[in-house]
């Protein structure tokens, strides 16, 4: 999911043909070019009031991969279907765009959506008396603290007068859901659900990577990424992980010992290291070469203890002959 600080810009870039060699369909459930210009000077103004660093998040997006065998539905109805589906469940309006990549080999929508609802009425707060704000927005107490040396009000100052609207609300503030980890999670079963009920194949039917199993996930990476070779390491060190998880699981350790082991070496190693140092993506490697080695020795000792039992079974049989 991204967050965008260039909404208008956005939206342009992934439903120009100009600058998408292919692309399909675009649908959006508010058309209204103004709605989204508005929702993007709304957020600016909320953020520039807050006093928040940073930049300003005006709207979010998700990128929707789909079966390569979705280019045979019905382009329009599949765009529609699949964006009045989110919009029927979160209740916001969304832009969204049919793409396939250079190559023709990644089928997907670009969905941008608002995170603030469009008020059925506008509320409006007036002066009961004169308001000066200055060059920054900010509200100051008398017309002197925006005047310059020969008594003019500097540029970029303002003056409301009384009886005038100072402030109009449009939008709802944002809505929380989307900022926590869980809305991702939970959007990406969702989607899961439905590319399911479309499916024709069984082939093209998705399944969830379960972050609570004993795997870790790796990492797209994407077209001209500049981290692409931090992430491919990255990425290597998890697959190695992965192939002592497939090691362990064979030789029948306990999948409650796999779990705990990569708990308590990994993730809650993360954390500790993150909390001491920063975000340093080169110290995630020596914590899972550690963890590794320590699965190695754990898969040992589970291969030699059912040595142990099957070679006990084998003589008490003996024995009893």
């Amino acid at each position: 999911m991204a967050k965008l600080h260039n909404l208008s810009g956005r939206i342009t870039y992934i439903s120009s043909h100009a600058k998408q060699e292919h692309l399909y369909e675009v649908y959006a459930t508010e058309p209204d070019r103004a709605f989204w210009r508005e929702l993007a000077k709304c957020s600016q103004e909320e953020f520039s009031k807050s006093g928040t660093n940073g930049k300003c998040i005006e709207a979010r997006e998700l990128m929707i991969a789909l079966p390569e065998s979705f280019i045979d539905h019905d382009k329009e109805a599949l765009l529609k279907r699949m964006v009045d589906a989110f919009r029927e469940k979160y209740g916001v309006e969304c832009f969204a765009a049919l793409h396939h990549n250079k190559r023709k080999t990644n089928l997907h929508i670009h969905m941008i959506f608002a995170e603030r609802k469009r008020l059925e009425q506008p509320e409006e707060k007036t002066a009961s008396r004169n308001m000066f704000y200055d060059e920054r927005g900010r509200h100051v107490r008398t017309k002197k603290e925006i005047l310059d040396e020969n008594g003019e009000v500097r540029r970029g100052c303002r003056i409301i007068k009384k009886g005038e609207a100072y402030e109009r609300r449009i939008f709802t503030v944002k809505d929380g859901r989307f900022k926590q980890e869980s809305f991702l999670d939970e959007a990406k079963v969702f989607y899961t659900d439905l590319i399911n009920q479309m499916a024709l194949d069984d082939k093209d039917r998705l399944s969830i990577f379960d972050r609570n199993g004993p795997y870790l996930a790796t990492k797209k990476v994407g077209k001209n990424n500049p981290k692409a070779k931090e992430i491919k390491a990255d990425n290597e060190m998890r697959m190695e992980w992965n192939r002592a998880v497939d090691r362990a699981i064979v030789s029948e350790v306990a999948d409650t010992e796999i779990l705990e082991l990569k708990k308590a070496e990994i993730t809650d190693r993360v954390k500790e290291s993150v909390a001491q140092n920063g975000r340093k993506p080169e110290l995630f490697g020596d914590i899972v070469r550690a963890a590794v080695a320590l699965l190695e020795h754990l898969i040992a000792k589970t291969i030699r203890k059912l040595l142990f039992q099957a070679k006990g079974g084998w003589m008490g049989s003996s024995q009893k002959m």
